[in-house]
This record gives C-alpha cells, sequence and structure tokens, in this order.
C-alpha cells in the first residue's frame, strides 16, 4: 500500500527498488535496525507533517517494517478473496453431476409414399419451416381418378341389384302371403261344407231305409185298397144290372133298386179313393227311393268337400314352398347389400388412394434430408424426406456408472449447447435409462470371452428442456451439450 496524501507531502521522497526497500535501507545495511529503534517515536501520539495532516504511523516507521505490514494486509485479502472464491466454487461444482457426452435428441418423422405414382410436383425444400398438413410433395392423379370413378359406377351397379333383389323380395313376399292367405281361406271355408255334408250325410242313411220300407208297404195295402174296392164296385154293379132288368121284369121294387145303386156309387167312389191312395203311395215310395239318391249326392258332396279341403292344403302346402323362393330372394339380397358394400369399401378405399396422392406434413417441422425429384417414379413404402419435428426436443446424457447413484427423476437440469456458447438452458431428468449404451449396442461384448477389461459403463439419461422464450430459436438434433445435474436438490 502507499503512504497517506498527508505523509507524501511532508516528507522528502525517497527513492526505491524494485522489491520495495528504500536506498537509504541498502546503505545502512546491518545496522539499520538500531537506526529504527533511535528514529521510532517515543509516544504513540500521531503527529502532524507541515501541512497538518495526520500520521497515522507508517511514516513513523523504518521501511522494512512497513513493507512487513503490506505483505500482511495483501495476504488477508487475499485469503478472504480465496475464501469467497472457494465458496463459489464449492456451489457451483460439488454436488453437481457434469458430462460432455450429451447431445440433443428429437423425432425424425421419416415422409414415405403409401402409393404408386409419378411425383409431379415438390412443395419444399432442405431446412423449410412446415406446418401440419401442408403438402409436401404430389403424385400424379389421373389413374387414381379413373380408379374412383370405375369404382363409383360399380357402386351404383351393386345399389341398382339391391334396389331390383329388394322389389324382387317384396313382391315375392306379397305372392306368398297372399297365396297363404286365399288357401287358408278355402280351407276354413270347406270345412263347414265338409261338416255339413257329413251330417246330411248321416240324417239320409238313417231315415231312407225306414221311409222305403214304409212307403212299400203303403203301397202293398193301397193296391190291396184298390183290389179290393175293385172287387166290390164290380160285384154292385152286376147287383146294379139285374136290377135294371128285375125292375122291367117288375121283380124287384124300385127302392131296391135306389138302395143298389146308391150302393154302386159309393163302391165306386171307394175304388177311387183306393186308386187315389195307391198313387200317392206309389208317390212316396218314389219320393223314399229319390231320398237314396240323395244319399248318393251327399255322399258325393262330402267327396266334394274333402276334395275341396285336400285342394287348400296343397295350396297350403304350395305357398310353403313360396315361403322357400321367398328366403332364397332374402339370401340373394344379403348377397347383393354384400356386393354393394364391397363396392363402398373400394369406392373409400380410391378416395384414400386418391387423397394419398397429396403427401403432408403429419405435424410442424423442418425438412430434411429430401431425396425426392420431379418426375421420379416412387413405390410404397420408399423414403422421399424426413420432418424433424419441432416441439419434440430433448437431451440424451450418457451419464457414467459410477456417478448415476445420486441422480433422480425430476432434479434440475443446466444444459450448455456447444453450438450456441454462452447461452444456458434449463431442464430437469425425465428418465433414466433401463439399460446401459453397450447392452443395447448392435454387437454387445460379452464379457464371458476371458478377456475380460473392466470398463467404465454409461448410461443414458433422459433430460426434458424447460419451454423456451418466445421467439428463441428452436434446436437442432445432434448437437453436442454439457449438461450438470443438480443432486442436491430432491425429486419435487
Amino acid at each position: 500500500m502507499d503512504d497517506a496524501p498527508g505523509l507524501e507531502r511532508s516528507a522528502p521522497t525517497v527513492p526505491r527498488r524494485a522489491d520495495g526497500a528504500t536506498a537509504a535501507d541498502a546503505a545502512v545495511g546491518v545496522g539499520a535496525l538500531d537506526g529504527a529503534s533511535r528514529a521510532a517515536p517515543t509516544s504513540d501520539v500521531p503527529r502532524t507533517g507541515a501541512a497538518g495532516a495526520v500520521d497515522t504511523g507508517l511514516a513513523s516507521l523504518e521501511p522494512r517494517w512497513r513493507t512487513r505490514r503490506i505483505v500482511l494486509l495483501a495476504a488477508a485479502a487475499a485469503l478472504v478473496i480465496g475464501v469467497l472464491v472457494g465458496y463459489q466454487y464449492w456451489r457451483a461444482t460439488v454436488g453437481f453431476v457434469r458430462t460432455d457426452n450429451a447431445r440433443t435428441a428429437g423425432n425424425l418423422s421419416p415422409i414415405s409414399a403409401r402409393i404408386t405414382g409419378t411425383v409431379v410436383r415438390v412443395a419444399v425444400n432442405e431446412n423449410d419451416f412446415v406446418r401440419a398438413g401442408t403438402v409436401l410433395v404430389e403424385l400424379d392423379r389421373a389413374d387414381y381418378l379413373l380408379a374412383l370413378a370405375h369404382a363409383k359406377a360399380q357402386l351404383a351397379a351393386a345399389h341398382a341389384q339391391v334396389e331390383a333383389m329388394r322389389a324382387a323380395v317384396a313382391a315375392q313376399g306379397e305372392q306368398f302371403r297372399a297365396a297363404v292367405a286365399t288357401a287358408q281361406a278355402a280351407l276354413q271355408a270347406a270345412e263347414p261344407h265338409l261338416a255339413q255334408a257329413h251330417a246330411q250325410l248321416r240324417m239320409s242313411g238313417q231315415t231312407t231305409p225306414a221311409q222305403i220300407a214304409q212307403a212299400r208297404a203303403q203301397v202293398t195295402t193301397a193296391e190291396a185298397n184298390v183290389l179290393a174296392a175293385k172287387a166290390d164296385l164290380d160285384t154292385i154293379a152286376r147287383t146294379v144290372e139285374r136290377n135294371r132288368v128285375l125292375l122291367g121284369q117288375g121283380a124287384i121294387s124300385a127302392q131296391q133298386v135306389d138302395a143298389d145303386n146308391a150302393a154302386y156309387e159309393a163302391a165306386k167312389a171307394r175304388y177311387q179313393a183306393s186308386q187315389n191312395a195307391l198313387r200317392q203311395a206309389r208317390d212316396a215310395l218314389v219320393s223314399a227311393q229319390a231320398s237314396r239318391e240323395q244319399v248318393a249326392m251327399a255322399e258325393q258332396d262330402v267327396l266334394v268337400r274333402q276334395g275341396e279341403i285336400s285342394q287348400a292344403r296343397a295350396q297350403i302346402q304350395q305357398a310353403a314352398a313360396g315361403q322357400a323362393v321367398v328366403q332364397q330372394r332374402a339370401r340373394e339380397l344379403a348377397v347383393a347389400e354384400a356386393r354393394a358394400a364391397d363396392a363402398a369399401a373400394a369406392v373409400g378405399d380410391a378416395e384414400l388412394n386418391l387423397s394419398r396422392t397429396a403427401i403432408r406434413a403429419p405435424q410442424d417441422g423442418w425438412v430434411t434430408s429430401r431425396n425426392v425429384e420431379i418426375g421420379q417414379v416412387i413405390q410404397p413404402n420408399q423414403p422421399l424426406l424426413s420432418l424433424a419435428l419441432a416441439h419434440h426436443v430433448w437431451v440424451v446424457a450418457n451419464i457414467k456408472e459410477t456417478q448415476l447413484g445420486g441422480i433422480r427423476v425430476g432434479q434440475p437440469v443446466r444444459v450448455t449447447v456447444d453450438a450456441l456458447r454462452g447461452r444456458e438452458y434449463r431442464g430437469h431428468v425425465e428418465s433414466i435409462g433401463a439399460a446401459t449404451g453397450s447392452t443395447t449396442a448392435l454387437l454387445p461384448p460379452d464379457n464371458a470371452t476371458g478377456n475380460f477389461i473392466k470398463v467404465v459403463q454409461l448410461v443414458p439419461v433422459r433430460i426434458a428442456l424447460d419451454p423456451r422464450p418466445q421467439g428463441e430459436p428452436a434446436l437442432q438434433i445432434g448437437l453436442s451439450c454439457e449438461v450438470a445435474v443438480d443432486t442436491r436438490r430432491a425429486q419435487p
């Protein structure tokens, strides 16, 4: 340290060497200590110089003692600074797991064709930023437009066939129901007539033999009555003839003649009545014999009614066969509907293929690895370009297994990207790998071969970056990073 300004003004300037000692110190040599003792003040009262400045005591000391005090003060200041620097270093290093074996990672979405086609337009260039849904590549649509038109025509034909089959099923069903109704109505109408015919037949079969026998007996009786009446009439007629002869001779009285004439008329009336009775008996016999014909007619009616019932039942069976036809039509309708559904699916497939002629971006991102040109004929699943998704960037840090013990999910992380020096990113531990990098390598090491060398393994730790401020540029995928995981803070 330099002396106070007051002291510099009160004392003459003494030349100094490079090490801080004065020229007088070099002259006095070994006796400087005695001279300093004699020049030392005997009182602690500060003295003032010519300008009235207070003497702090440095001026009264010999140059050697003044140099020691300066060295002590400098050492104390250096110690304080060292303590502060050490504390800051402790705060910045102790409890942190650091590594420079880290890189940014993200999702690279491969964009490929789903169909065969010829490229007619490439709408993006390398490193272009695109939004989700933006058309990247367009293919020739002509073939797929024709395929769509053909599929729509097939669908229209299938729909027409379905409508025709539905109409046929409906008509066949109506015909079946009408035939069944007619047959059932005929059967219902024939069954009561058959019952009536059976009843008539039973009645005719029970009454006709007795009626015929009674009619024949009546005819026999009537014939006998006619014969008896005829005999009586003939007898009375002969008597009347004799009475006429006898009356002419006077051998009989007129009264007797009148009585015989009356008897003759009565016999004649009885004869006529017996003839009428005979005719009625004969008519009754004919009627009874006709009743036998009614039995035959009743039997015939029964047979007719049975035939009607059989015919109605046959119609019902035929209608049941019509139901099988209806079911066959229904199955044909189901086949037609299935074909229509297949045609509709073909239309959907054609529309989908037509929409695939425009290859679009699935999400926001940057175009990379573009290797498609206009006029190129591409095949399904042929890679055209890649898309680095904008909202999916993280950091993968490969931590030594010896440092992994204090790392927990959720601990804060400071990330420095080599490409952006001076800018620090914040994040947190999102997950810790379940396997080391060597285990998941294409050719993992086999320590059982006999040539074992212990190598510290690296475990991938995924670090999620905190949201960036608006307008800050996005990180590219694959940049080298340096990470520092703060293991002093527990998982939130």
